[in-house]
């Protein structure tokens, strides 16, 4: 099925899909009503044509220094004017099929670098101004042009509802005139003058969708069905998007390609300039915007998130309001750790340090928790100056586009944050383009890769990876029914799904029987299903090959010895679900307490001591973080210091704060987000002697 979205006009709208018959439409071709009040940007993604309609006047400030003049409205609309530049601009950079019509016509013009006659005058409001009904007069053709192909008339007549006119000493870029009012001469249609490297285009300022018998027959039928022919042979590459819960496809969405993120990124490099020069207030100020905008709309992405990735709808407003959280504490303190440090100062010099933007950097980010990785990236990144590639996973591509469409209505230029859309193929290409920065969320050999291939650049490279994160429970604890509970939660909560999510735990043989009971009690509790249920807890995976990876490491346990306590297989229902699976009596011999899990899996261990414990613990290529319950801080904090992980937990386990450093070791990862050392992550020092 192909989509035609036509934008949004307060103005006639009905006329331009009734314009389209069910004849023309078939049974192959879906009109979208593209909302400017709804800021309906991820829409674009699944479009194959748009149309631009008429209506009020463009701002003059678009492309000219605004002055009074006749005719003008009232009030402007400057919403509109974003988004159907930003809807434009997408679908030529995807070389998708446009047509304007009278605004839409006066638009592209502005939007290529042309300007516009803002009054027509007496005599042109009198030839071309509508009073109460359409104005109708004739019109030439240039002879050759395909606006003449189409039409196969180099004359005729067209209706007229307009003041305005493109401005014929202001055209815009690789656009050519190819109609005229006959009396005075007044653009009437436009195309593109070299079609080598763009897609079909043609606009024109009369208003084909609603001609009289009175106009010329060819000048609306012929260019209707021209267009949507082009629709019909466009052949994007799509991206299906699944819900979990179901196994059904939600949308398909069109992937970028190696023209459009090369365009992209050249868009990105110009933005990024003029972006470093924004006062760093300005910066924050747009950011916190941001967080209200998560906030006033965070039913509506949470329900987005969930469908997509399959966590229960409270985790995923959980997630929206963790990174709201984050987003304040960043913002909050950015002027602190960005603003220029003096480090000596006397009568003959100042030695100042100075944090200056990467530049263009990638966020490669992850499908997990795609709002929470997100922020510890892309808003410092914005903050410090930097323009952001941002490619979400393709399994949390809905709210990637989310995200980007928050993030210019809150004021972020385009041209400063742009979706990469994809999978695999894509982040290559963001491999092969010379950024400034590569950040990337997600599994130790992905991450391994990336790193490889950009070392060469001799740029950033953060990776944060996988873990195996460890979990040791001692003998003093005095509460195990509530140790249990709270550490079941860390290692279950988004279905296991979690970088930090406790993965193995060790439990001191005096208290093992106890613990394990009132764990795989609390385990045996909870709700699973339909991730949108009240009170349900675990939802279904976020991937469908995951439930073979974890039935792997089931039977892989069970043959070696362990003892299943709770779970071990998928749900018989559609969607991808695993019960919450606990095993016992198991050894490291197994994969389910060596290899990284990410799921709702868990292997729990009997130890006899602490030195037992730190000699299993340590046993990992990973090193994200690890936690010891223990009524006495020195025991703990002893025994985390000897591990090589990047965090620690004393009584508490798969957390994060905007405040500390996110960081691994090993194969979990180099380099940090968050904190003030996360910030900072995304400049380059300079310091500077400034001698008089």
């Amino acid at each position: 099925m192909k989509r035609l979205g036509i934008t949004q006009t307060l103005t006639n709208y009905e006329f331009y899909p009734k314009w389209f018959t069910k004849d023309d439409l078939g049974e192959d071709i879906q009109l979208v009503h593209l909302s400017f009040e709804h800021f309906d940007l991820p829409l674009l993604a699944t479009l194959d044509g748009v149309l631009l309609t008429g209506g009020i006047d463009i701002y003059p400030g678009c492309y000219t220094h605004f002055a009074p003049y006749p005719n003008a409205p009232s009030d402007f609309q400057h919403q509109r004017d974003l988004f159907e530049s930003l809807v434009y601009h997408h679908a030529k950079r995807m070389k998708m099929p446009i047509l304007g019509i009278c605004r839409g016509h006066q638009l592209i013009n502005i939007l290529e670098g042309g300007k516009l006659i803002q009054d027509l005058g007496l005599p042109g409001n009198h030839k071309h101004r509508a009073d109460g009904k359409d104005k109708e007069h004739d019109i030439m053709v240039l002879e050759g042009s395909y606006f003449h192909s189409i039409t196969k008339q180099l004359n005729g007549k067209v209706n007229s509802s307009h003041h305005q006119a493109i401005d014929p000493e202001h055209i815009g870029h690789n656009l050519i005139p190819v109609a005229w009012s006959e009396e005075d001469g007044v653009i009437e249609a436009i195309e593109y003058k070299d079609t080598s490297d763009t897609g079909y285009l043609l606009a024109v300022q009369y208003h084909p969708e609603r001609m009289s018998e009175n106009c010329t027959h060819s000048f609306s039928e012929n260019i209707r069905k021209d267009f949507l022919t082009a629709i019909r042979q466009t052949n994007f590459m799509t991206l299906d998007i699944k819900n979990p819960a179901t196994g059904q496809i939600l949308t398909s969405l069109h992937v970028d390609q190696p023209a459009s993120i090369k365009k992209k990124y050249d868009l990105l490099l110009d933005g990024q300039k003029e972006w470093a020069k924004v006062p760093l207030g300005e910066r924050i100020s747009k950011i916190k915007a941001f967080a209200d905008l998560l906030e006033a709309e965070k039913e509506k992405l949470a329900e987005i998130l969930t469908s997509e990735v399959g966590k229960p709808l409270q985790q995923s407003r959980n997630e929206i309001n963790g990174a709201i959280s984050r987003i304040n504490w960043l913002s909050g303190n950015a002027l602190k750790y960005l603003s220029d440090e003096v480090m000596f100062q006397d009568e003959n010099i100042t030695e100042v340090i100075r944090y200056e933007p990467l530049g263009v950097i990638a966020n490669i980010s992850a499908w997990n928790y795609p709002y929470l990785v997100g922020v510890n990236v892309f808003i410092p990144a914005l903050l410090s100056g930097n323009a952001v590639a941002y490619k979400p996973s393709e399994y949390a591509s809905l709210t990637g586009l989310e995200i980007e469409r928050l993030l210019v209505k809150a004021g972020i230029p385009s041209n400063v944050f742009q979706v990469m859309l994809g999978g695999a193929e894509t982040g290559e290409e963001l491999l092969r383009l010379p950024l400034d920065g590569y950040f990337f969320t997600g599994s130790y050999k992905t991450g391994q890769y990336i790193y490889s291939k950009v070392a060469p650049k001799m740029v950033i490279c953060q990776c944060e990876l996988g873990g195996k994160d460890p979990l040791y429970v001692t003998d003093d604890v005095e509460n195990v029914g509530a140790v249990a509970a709270g550490t079941a939660d860390g290692a279950f909560y988004n279905n296991g799904q979690s970088c930090c999510a406790v993965e193995r735990i060790y439990v001191h043989e005096k208290v093992y029987d106890a613990y394990l009971d009132a764990f795989v009690k609390e385990v045996s509790s909870w709700k699973m299903g339909d991730p949108k249920e009240d009170g349900v807890y675990l939802g279904a995976l976020t991937r469908e090959s995951q439930l073979d990876f974890l039935e792997n490491q089931v039977q892989d346990a069970l043959q070696k010895g362990a003892v299943l306590l709770a779970g071990g297989k998928r749900l018989d229902r559609p969607g991808y679900y695993f019960e919450p699976t606990v095993l016992g009596n198991v050894t490291h011999e197994m994969m389910v307490m060596k290899e990284e899990s990410f799921g709702p899996i868990i292997g729990i261990m009997s130890v006899k001591n602490d030195e037992e414990a730190l000699k299993l613990m340590s046993d990992t290529e990973y090193g994200l973080t690890a936690a010891v319950y223990s009524v006495q801080r020195d025991r703990a904090e002893n025994l985390l210091s000897k591990l090589n992980t990047g965090t620690g937990y004393w009584n508490c386990c798969d957390r994060v704060s905007a405040a500390l450093p996110w960081s691994g070791r090993q194969q979990s990862g180099f380099g940090a987000t968050l904190s003030h050392a996360g910030i900072r992550t995304f400049t380059k020092v300079k310091g500077y002697h400034l001698r008089g």
